[in-house]
């Protein structure tokens, strides 16, 4: 075998030797060669020490929550999430966070997978509605929030909507960024992380990647960081997403 295929089983013997199990033996009767395609592609990205294993499962969870029709796969990833590090309350902050940018049905049913792996588990999660109370400071805290992540991509994207939909504009500062990137269970650089994960797994989000690439350097991710996170996507997307993302940082970084 392989140097990957070494590397993803020593990974999956430190952290899931009895999940990867499950999954080899599910599959061994009719597609053996795609257990070790995964064994493979996990040994080769998680050898990279560009991001941590924390931060490649926040992508691939958020990515798997904007596709919106893999719930075994996401369990799965969610389960591996916890063993590799993400908290409970960071699961689910992923999946709040993702409903600007695939909607609150998708959100719904990551939220839906999740308790069901919190049950099973018994792992008890408490997330209090922090900005319950300070619901009429949204705006302000918008507009702080998008200088913050976004600076003038974001002023952008909300000056050209004020003609012909300005309510969206207004949302987009007072919801996305007034409540959503306000909120405290991810730092900036996670939030962006979950971002990138989310419009690459979308597609046709070319504009928005744009503005999000930006201000994923602008809270500090590296370009190195950047690339990495759209790279982890291609085994959950296809090839195609990620290389329309890869184009859109390629047009940023190389010009």
């Amino acid at each position: 075998m392989n140097s990957n295929y070494e590397n993803g089983k020593k990974l999956f013997q430190e952290t899931d030797g009895a999940g990867i199990q499950a999954v080899i033996h599910a599959l061994s009767d009719v597609s053996p060669h795609i257990s070790r395609y995964i064994i493979e592609f996990f040994g080769q990205v998680f050898n990279n020490p560009v991001l941590t294993y924390q931060q490649r499962e926040m992508i691939v969870i958020s990515a798997l929550t904007s596709l919106g029709d893999t719930p075994n796969q996401l369990k799965w990833h969610m389960n591996f999430g916890l063993k590799v590090g993400i908290t409970p309350n960071e699961i689910i902050e992923i999946a709040t966070h993702c409903i600007p940018f695939c909607g609150a049905p998708r959100a719904l049913n990551a939220i839906t997978v999740a308790k069901q792996l919190f049950a099973e588990q018994n792992i008890e999660v408490n997330i209090e509605d922090e900005l319950l109370h300070s619901v009429g400071e949204r705006r302000e805290r918008g507009i702080a929030k998008l200088q913050e992540i976004d600076g003038k991509h974001g002023e952008a994207v909300a000056d050209s909507l004020a003609e012909i939909a300005p309510v969206l504009a207004e949302q987009i500062i007072e919801f996305a960024f007034g409540e959503i990137y306000s909120r405290s269970g991810l730092n900036p650089k996670q939030r962006q992380l979950v971002t990138l994960g989310a419009l690459t797994a979308q597609g046709g989000c070319e504009p928005q990647l744009h503005v999000h690439l930006n201000a994923s350097i602008r809270v500090g991710l590296t370009r190195q960081e950047v690339i990495e996170a759209l790279l982890q996507c291609y085994p959950y997307t296809g090839f195609p997403k990620v290389l329309n993302a890869i184009n859109v940082a390629k047009k940023i970084f190389l010009t």
